[in-house]
């Protein structure tokens, strides 16, 4: 059978697809996973050793999918920044699997939120120092509007 032939026979099949997507939906939290160790908490860590210069108290957490660091000043949070997966539903289109999609149809990103909730803003493929900027940016206008 001619590799196109075999390509469309597996669009076709259903237990074809029920392991694409269990592939994909595991290659999508892999990679969440991989960005959270490798890059979110080497920053945060950087982060908090640099706070500490500041008489800041420092909590890191790191979970699978998810990395928070909360910023305390006299015992009090003053500052709260998580980088969490989030799933989203992807539209459909004429080809029913597209990259990072799982069987439910959601789609794995890394985004940034703060105490008031997410920033919608995809940081997936942000390098260390663009983690460590964003950051930077959030706490610099939180402490502009809480002085």
């Amino acid at each position: 059978m001619s590799d196109w032939k075999k390509e469309l026979k597996e669009l076709f099949d259903d237990e074809h697809q029920s392991r694409v997507r269990k592939q994909v939906e595991s290659e999508g939290k892999t990679r969440i996973k991989r960005f959270v160790t490798e890059v979110v908490e080497p920053a945060f860590e950087e982060i908090a050793e640099e706070l500490k210069e500041y008489d800041r108290d420092i909590d890191v957490e790191i979970e699978k999918l998810a990395a928070t660091i909360r910023v305390y000043y006299e015992g009090h949070e003053e500052f709260y920044f998580s980088i969490r997966s989030r799933p989203y539903k992807k539209k459909e289109f004429s080809f029913p699997v597209l990259p990072l999609k799982d069987d439910k149809g959601d789609i794995y990103r890394a985004e940034v939120y703060l105490k008031d909730g997410p920033l919608y803003h995809d940081v997936t493929n942000y390098s260390k120092e663009q983690i460590i900027r964003g950051f930077l940016h959030e706490y610099k206008r939180h402490m502009q509007w809480n002085q």
